[in-house]
């Protein structure tokens, strides 16, 4: 969000471990480095004078996101969508950005400082930008997702964010999270596909790409025909069945406790899993994080009096 009045954009990314998206867009998180420049601008970025493809595939996983230049290349990707949006070439930026709850407190001073780089000068798609990195504010990842909705919300709700390479489970009572009951799982949507992987090779004996089994489990079905469908809907459907139990196991009763699926996952839970009822809601816009970590960024800047 560009604050006219403070002269500052707000630039939110949800750095995914699959996809990054900001409050407008979504693209892969995919890196690759060029000699030099490709054929093609577009998701072309250069940058201290290298050459990169930004935004095709995805990234091998990481243990952390600081090890590298990959994710802060995602965040000049994505403040160059934001400043598309409204129009910009030069800024001066707060970036908004949020870190798994479980891991919030060990891993914030790193990565707020593998962000704030200061001024920056790039070009992405064939467009220069400038930018000058003046903040970074950092929110918990999956409660930021139900940020602009917490009034609406039960007093007492389980927020489960389903991502790429954790779950993060947030218990709030009274709109305030419950940190003692909050924690992450490691085995998220990555850990499902290649589950799925490993039974089409062990089944049929052929492989499948990731496109097909994302196929599945964001529409409940694929193109592949029906043996593979089976196969492939068996899998998603024991992987949602076994986080309920793991919800269960963690003292939250699925059957009877509010929920709201967030994350790349709602749209699993909602199309493979086992319970379901009114008091369990599904929020399926992926962006909805970055949407919170804009939300909450800008109430706190609005407060911070001009100087």
């Amino acid at each position: 969000m560009y604050l006219k009045d403070k002269n500052v954009l707000v630039a939110a990314i949800d750095h995914g471990f699959c996809t990054c998206k900001t409050p407008h867009v979504v693209f892969e998180n995919g890196i690759q480095e060029f000699g030099v420049a490709p054929a093609f601008t577009e998701k072309t970025m250069r940058y201290k004078g290298n050459y990169y493809k930004v935004g095709e595939g995805r990234l091998p996983m990481k243990n952390v996101k600081t090890e590298d230049e990959d994710y802060f290349l995602l965040t000049l990707a994505g403040i160059a969508y934001e400043m598309d949006y409204y129009g910009l070439r030069y800024a001066e930026v707060v970036v908004a950005a949020g870190l798994p709850f479980a891991r919030f407190g060990a891993e914030k001073q790193a990565f707020t400082d593998y962000l704030k780089r200061g001024r920056e000068d790039f070009e992405f798609s064939g467009k220069r930008y400038h930018v000058n990195i003046v903040d970074v504010l950092l929110f918990p990842q999956c409660y930021a997702a139900v940020a602009d909705r917490l009034g609406n919300m039960k007093a007492d709700q389980l927020i489960v964010d389903i991502g790429s390479k954790t779950i993060d489970v947030i218990h709030t009572r009274n709109h305030v999270p419950v940190e003692r009951d909050s924690f992450s799982l490691p085995e998220a949507l990555i850990s499902c596909t290649r589950r799925v992987e490993k039974a089409i090779y062990s089944q049929l004996n052929r492989k499948v790409s990731e496109a097909n089994i994302q196929e599945a489990m964001m529409t409940g079905t694929s193109s592949l025909g029906e043996e593979y469908t089976k196969v492939m809907q068996e899998q998603i459907r024991i992987f949602a069945e076994e986080l309920e139990a793991q919800l269960k196991e963690n003292g939250f009763d699925p059957e009877l406790t509010p929920i709201i699926y967030a994350g790349g996952g709602a749209v699993v839970m909602k199309l493979f899993g086992n319970i379901r009822g009114s008091h369990i809601c599904y929020l399926e816009d992926v962006k909805a994080n970055a949407i919170g970590y804009e939300y909450f960024a800008v109430k706190k800047l609005q407060k911070q009096v001009i100087s």
